[in-house]
């Protein structure tokens, strides 16, 4: 991502175009999900960061 500061609603926007996505798939987002997301693109958390919680969690499960 750019280095250029989003504001609120810009950043609102995308999340709504994921989800819309998303749900055309018969997949919307959770507000969890929605979360993660709002944390990666304010620079609160990173995709690789969350993507090793999941692998981590479900690693933990099936083994």
């Amino acid at each position: 991502m750019d280095n250029k500061k989003l504001t609120e609603k810009e950043i609102q926007e995308k999340i709504k175009k994921v989800n819309g996505a998303m749900a055309q798939e018969g997949m919307p987002l959770t507000k969890e999900l929605k979360q993660k997301i709002y944390d990666c693109i304010i620079g609160k958390s990173s995709t690789e960061k969350e993507r090793q919680k999941v692998i981590e969690k479900y690693r933990g499960i099936y083994g």
